[in-house]
C-alpha cells in the first residue's frame, strides 16, 4: 500500500560525460527507430547488430507500437491519467505524452532517463509543455526518482499511476527489486507495462538466435541479460494481467492486426500489461 514504502535516499552520484567513443543504448535504440540523434559509433554498432538480426528495426518499431497501445489501454479501460515512463530514451514519434493526451487532455507524464543525450533532447522537447516533465536520474534508484521534483510536482502517488518499463529491465542487475520498489510506491489500481527480451536457454533455435544478439550487445553493454519466460513472469507476480497476458510481441495482436510473424524475431520480445490489485 502507498505510505508503507520507505523511499531510500537518492544515490549521490553524477552521470558520466557523454562518451563519443562508446555506443549508448538510448542512441542505438534511436537509430533502430530511424532517428538521427546518434553518433558514428552508434551507427556502426547497429550495423553489426543487423548482421545478426536484420529484423531488429521492425521489432523496435513494433515495441514502440505496443507501448502506445498499453498507454491507450491504461488511459481508457484503466482510467489512468498520470504516467511514469522509466528509461524513456530519446524522444521520437508517438511519445507517451502524445498518446496519453489524445485520450485525456489533463494527463500528466514524467519521463525518467539518465543518459545525457536523452536528458538533453527530452528537456528540449518538453521545455514548453505543461503536462510532461523529465527527470534526469537512473531508474534503478527508486529513491532518486520518487523524490525528484519533476515526479513529486507532477504526479499524485496516492492515485493510480501507469508505470512503463519498455525494453529496459534487461539492462538492470536486479529487475525484481526495481519492479517491487515502484509497485510498492503506488496504490491499488495502478498499472505496469513491460517489454523484455527473452532467451529460453534450452538449446533451441530461438535460444541460439537470442544468445547471438545478447552476446553482441554484451560486447559494448556487459550488464545486458536476456531472461527466460519464467524469469520475466516472476517480475509480474501479484499483478492481474490484461488479456492476452504475458505473450510474445506478435501474439499480443489479433491475427488481422499483426505486423510481425510469430515465427520470427517477434518471439524475442515478451510483453505484458498488469494491474495492481493488492
Amino acid at each position: 500500500m502507498p505510505g508503507t514504502y520507505e523511499v531510500r535516499p537518492p544515490a549521490a552520484t553524477q552521470p558520466a560525460p557523454i562518451d563519443l567513443e562508446r555506443a549508448s543504448q538510448a542512441r542505438v535504440y534511436d537509430v533502430l527507430l530511424g532517428g538521427k540523434n546518434a553518433f558514428e559509433v552508434d551507427r556502426q554498432f547497429v550495423q553489426e547488430l543487423l548482421k545478426i538480426a536484420p529484423e531488429l528495426p521492425e521489432l523496435t518499431r513494433q515495441n514502440r507500437r505496443w507501448m502506445a497501445e498499453a498507454v491507450t489501454r491504461m488511459a481508457t479501460g484503466g482510467r489512468i491519467d498520470q504516467f511514469l515512463d522509466l528509461g524513456a530514451g530519446l524522444p521520437t514519434a508517438d511519445n507517451t505524452h502524445d498518446v496519453a493526451l489524445r485520450t485525456d487532455a489533463a494527463a500528466k507524464v514524467v519521463y525518467v532517463d539518465h543518459d545525457l543525450t536523452a536528458i538533453a533532447h527530452g528537456q528540449a522537447l518538453l521545455a514548453d509543455e505543461h503536462s510532461s516533465f523529465f527527470a534526469g536520474v537512473d531508474l534503478t534508484d527508486a529513491g532518486a526518482v520518487l523524490t525528484h521534483p519533476a515526479v513529486t510536482g507532477a504526479l499524485d502517488l496516492t492515485r493510480p499511476v501507469g508505470i512503463l518499463l519498455g525494453l529496459v529491465l534487461h539492462s538492470t542487475a536486479d529487475p525484481a527489486a526495481v519492479v517491487a520498489d515502484y509497485l510498492a510506491a503506488v496504490p491499488v489500481g495502478s498499472y505496469l507495462a513491460l517489454t523484455h527480451p527473452i532467451n529460453p536457454r534450452d538449446g533451441g533455435r530461438l535460444a541460439q538466435f537470442s544468445t547471438a544478439i545478447e552476446g553482441k550487445l554484451r560486447d559494448t553493454f556487459p550488464h545486458i541479460r536476456f531472461r527466460t519466460r519464467d524469469e520475466v513472469a516472476a517480475l509480474l507476480d501479484g499483478l492481474e494481467l490484461v488479456e492476452p497476458g504475458l505473450v510474445d510481441l506478435a501474439s499480443w495482436w489479433p491475427d488481422d492486426e499483426r505486423k510481425l510473424s510469430s515465427a520470427g524475431a517477434a518471439r524475442l520480445l515478451l510483453v505484458a500489461l498488469g494491474r495492481k490489485v493488492a
